[in-house]
């Protein structure tokens, strides 16, 4: 029989563990533009295998000097794009941050990242903790493959 104090110090130490584990990132690729362009985009695939909401507040990109958290919507006949301050991962689900949807916009670069290379993507939870990612930069999503199961 364990003493109680140490069954407190276990349930403590349960309690108060992030549920970052739980947050796995997958597909995750940033669009190769022309080096003329200002910004570009970075999508991924955001599973929360945790009982408990991850809130996404933010995300930085390796030359990126600001990442933004945005969405896609239609408005009188035309998309546009819309800033969002945060983005909730609901507790057993996915949210695609993909083309057309909520994507991340990757502003004050330090150049645009070439077709072929990898950067370092990490969300931001609201909780102060982050989970990262390698994201390939390609021209478009076609080349992804989206082979989702091969990070179980």
């Amino acid at each position: 029989m364990l003493p109680s104090r140490t069954l407190l110090c276990a349930a403590l130490m349960l309690l108060t563990t992030p549920a970052l584990a739980e947050l796995h990132l997958s597909s995750a690729w940033i669009r190769a533009l022309p080096p003329t362009q200002p910004v570009t985009a970075a999508y991924a695939e955001v599973m929360n295998h945790s009982d408990t909401a991850a809130t996404i507040s933010g995300a930085r990109v390796d030359g990126a000097g600001r990442v933004e958290i945005h969405t896609t919507l239609e408005q009188d006949g035309l998309m546009r794009m819309q800033r969002l301050d945060e983005l909730v991962v609901p507790p057993g689900e996915t949210v695609s941050l993909a083309p057309g949807g909520a994507h991340l916009m990757l502003f004050d670069l330090q150049a645009m990242p070439k077709e072929g290379e990898s950067r370092q993507l990490c969300l931001l939870l609201a909780s102060g903790e982050e989970s990262c990612v390698a994201a390939e930069v390609r021209k478009d999503a076609a080349a992804s493959g989206h082979e989702h199961h091969q990070h179980h």
